[in-house]
């Protein structure tokens, strides 16, 4: 391969990668209409194509993080500010 073929088939990605990124741009827009919180929708579907094994972590991670909020009252006060 030369390199006019390398530096086409990489245009090639990056124009295929341009137009997912504006499909999930309207896909995010559209679900932010909807009353859908757009930050938590994006880190859901970051958790769904992660490897199990990460995921499994990352969730053990996250319930010693609330465990330690509930130790210092972080989320006695979140209730509180809630009422």
């Amino acid at each position: 391969m030369t390199v006019k073929d390398y530096a086409q088939q990489l245009a090639a990605y990056l124009r295929e990668i341009e137009t997912i990124q504006e499909a999930v741009k309207d896909i995010v827009a559209s679900a932010k209409d909807a009353g859908i919180n757009p930050r938590v929708l994006r880190k859901v579907a970051r958790e769904m194509v992660m490897d199990s094994d990460k995921r499994a972590k990352l969730y053990e991670d996250e319930d010693q993080l609330s465990l330690f909020r509930s130790e210092v009252g972080l989320l006695q006060q979140f209730q509180e500010a809630a009422e």
